[in-house]
């Protein structure tokens, strides 16, 4: 899955760039402010078409210039070669091409993308809203069920529909519209609770290998009471729905929780718990991946020196490295990470006020 030439312009501080990275791990280092993350920033915008810097794109764009431009060229073991491309403008005109054909949405390129991220605010999945959560779900289900996208977006469209008739209180159409709704409902939590069930050994196996002193424990949470069927349930809630104007049960209430001892993990767990917890779960996600598609997660890890201590964080590098996948890793010090780690084949690369220079023999093993 590997990315073998990146070129960007008009991202942040960044000066234009043109990079070709290491198949393998590739650590980038300089100063707070020099332009790090912002070389991450861009790569995770081509694979999702979002910042996770902020939640709008505008601040992305340099501020003298109308847009961005983004592209890479990627060698994926099952799917081939392609080259894909991003513009995104100040206005919110965007535009994205495979192998120079339009795309019409971005779900196509996050396919030939799979990409995680480890940074600073990673740690809300354990303490943040419940989105958070299924929006991890999803991500691995998306990637290894090639049906879900489909079901998902039937269900959303099912969904919108039926609030929209609660909304204008018309309880008769309500017979007409939930035997289609619990059928999409029903479509994606099979999806999502069999991916969890999956994903929950190579979970704890990697937890284990991360911090073998934290035993914590997962368990998926459909969206309404597991006992009962969601037909049912929808009825008994109908006057309550109709009061209110939506839906109150279903997949877009689901939940992945988290817990140790019986009590929720963001409560109990200190902050550095808290992030090796959710690296064994990103983690975990790349392995699953690889197993079920053969294919390979590319990691993007920023400021790692101050999400882990030196034992977490050589841990977590050892899982990257078992893993055989693209790693693109963040420091302010060049020898923060590499004098302990160094894997064969990787690049340095040190980034000073927007300018990106390859130091790769720095990198060379002893």
């Amino acid at each position: 899955m590997p990315i073998k030439r990146l070129q960007i312009s008009g991202v942040r501080n960044l000066h234009p760039l043109s990079l070709t990275p290491a198949l393998g791990v590739n650590f980038i280092y300089g100063e707070n402010g020099s332009g790090k993350s912002s070389l991450l920033e861009a790569l995770y915008i081509l694979a999702s078409g979002k910042s996770f810097r902020h939640h709008l794109l505008k601040p992305v764009i340099q501020h003298d210039m109308d847009e961005c431009v983004l592209f890479t060229e990627i060698q994926d073991s099952r799917l081939g070669n392609a080259r894909l491309g991003v513009q995104r403008s100040r206005n919110g005109d965007k535009a994205i091409r495979l192998n120079g054909e339009a795309l019409h949405s971005q779900a196509e390129a996050t396919s030939w993308l799979p990409v995680q991220i480890i940074e600073p605010n990673t740690f809300k999945l354990l303490s943040g809203s419940p989105q958070e959560r299924r929006q991890f779900i999803d991500w691995g289900v998306f990637h290894v069920e090639h049906t879900f996208l489909d079901q998902w977006r039937e269900f959303k469209k099912l969904l919108q529909q039926r609030n929209a008739v609660l909304k204008k209180q018309q309880p008769d159409w309500l017979n007409v519209w939930d035997k289609g709704f619990v059928k999409a409902a029903n479509a994606v939590n099979e999806a999502r609770k069999a991916y969890i069930a999956r994903l929950l050994p190579v979970f704890q196996d990697t937890l284990s290998r991360l911090d073998a002193n934290l035993d914590v424990q997962l368990s998926f949470y459909p969206g309404w009471e597991k006992s009962s069927d969601l037909i049912d349930i929808l009825h008994k809630q109908r006057e309550r729905d109709l009061q209110i104007g939506h839906t109150q049960s279903g997949p877009q209430r689901a939940e992945l929780r988290i817990k140790v001892d019986n009590m929720n993990a963001a409560d109990i767990l200190s902050r550095g718990q808290q992030k090796a917890v959710v690296a064994a779960l990103k983690l975990s996600q790349g392995v699953l991946f690889q197993q079920e598609t053969g294919r390979s997660t590319i990691y993007l890890v920023d400021d790692l020196a101050s999400e882990l201590d030196e034992k977490h964080r050589f841990a977590l590098c050892q899982l990257l490295e078992d893993l055989k996948c693209q790693v693109f890793i963040t420091s302010i010090e060049h020898n923060s990470i590499s004098d302990q780690w160094k894997p064969e084949g990787c690049k340095m690369f040190h980034v000073e006020h927007g300018s990106v220079s390859d130091k790769t023999p720095k990198c060379e093993a002893d």
